[in-house]
């Protein structure tokens, strides 16, 4: 009789903890009620994603970026989409800002339920804030945000992070070489301290979103910044069915926030919901694919106009 106690005691409480395990889960995973934080928010990419938070049914999205004009904008639009102060845009460069930033969001708000570093750049003229903006801003956010959500320094419930790379990251080809180490840094980092092991302590996801080509303006200097002959093998090699809205990344920054789980990598492109990624590195064989007719020619033209600055980059969009 005594066994028989035990075991139905032990099944009783065993039952109960995973009973109390998923309902956790679920509601670390509910939008409705929670502060979401978007660096580089005013446009774009994350304006799409501060637009689809609230959508779902978020508490407040506040809007980061330094363009104040384009920030105001934001704020009213999404202001009117879902009702007064749900969006409040703050002026802020991510680079230097972030102490007096993230008191001041948290003195207002009083917690933060999900971050999202979306702030990117892409000129390679300028790989110092390629680097700063785009990897330093994205690490130091994080790591700010997930000491004070982390559950274990008894002062934290709990949250997310959601970093956005780039495909870039999964792949090695003769363009934007700045931007795209920036972006393999991102994609590293946002593993490892996603990693489950570190999940398990804290109670912060940390998960990586990798959008392909978007309509942004980022996605058409490719076009000005790299001879012809290259794009046309990038387009070849890539393959992607079209240029996404950035409605569908916002989208997708939903999905993988309610689904994904810590430490995982998801890429989102043609206007399709996100895939997890393969979690590999491709090297591009462009020498395998075929030139065109004027290619060799091209070639040789560019090497007798080369830029000592940036080699890669054609000589005319330096002029």
């Amino acid at each position: 009789m005594f066994v028989i106690t035990y075991f139905n005691i032990l099944f009783v409480a065993l039952f109960f903890v995973n009973v109390t395990s998923t309902a956790n889960v679920k509601n670390e995973r509910k939008i409705t009620g929670k502060v979401v934080v978007v660096t580089g928010g005013t446009k774009g990419v994350g304006y799409a994603i501060a637009d689809n938070f609230l959508k779902n049914g978020a508490k407040a999205g506040i809007l980061l970026g330094t363009n104040v004009t384009e920030g105001e904008r934001a704020e009213r639009k999404l202001n009117s989409k879902y009702g007064k102060n749900k969006a409040e845009y703050i002026e802020c460069d991510i680079t230097t800002d972030l102490d007096t930033v993230s008191k001041r969001i948290l003195k207002k708000y009083r917690y933060v339920d999900i971050l999202v570093n979306s702030e990117t750049i892409a000129d390679e003229y300028k790989p110092r804030s390629i680097i700063l903006i785009n990897t330093v801003g994205t690490i130091e956010w994080s790591t700010r945000f997930f000491n004070s959500m982390r559950k274990d320094n008894g002062r934290g419930k709990g949250g997310a992070i959601i970093n956005v790379a780039s495909v870039a990251a999964h792949n090695i080809d003769p363009t934007y070489v700045t931007y795209r180490a920036s972006k393999f840094a991102v994609l590293a980092f946002s593993q490892s301290l996603g990693h489950l092991y570190n999940y398990n302590i804290s109670g912060v996801r940390v998960i990586t979103l990798c959008p392909g080509p978007t309509d942004t303006p980022l996605v058409y200097k490719v076009y000005s910044l790299y001879d012809l002959d290259l794009v046309k093998k990038i387009i070849k090699y890539y393959n992607f069915a079209k240029i996404q809205s950035p409605d569908n990344v916002g989208r997708g920054a939903v999905e993988v926030f309610r689904n994904a789980e810590s430490g995982t990598s998801w890429d989102i492109a043609d206007d399709k919901p996100p895939v997890e990624s393969a979690n590999t590195i491709n090297i591009v064989p462009f020498e395998e694919i075929d030139d065109d007719e004027n290619t060799h020619a091209q070639k040789e033209n560019n090497a007798d106009n080369s830029n000592d600055e940036c080699p890669l980059i054609s000589t005319e969009v330096a002029l």
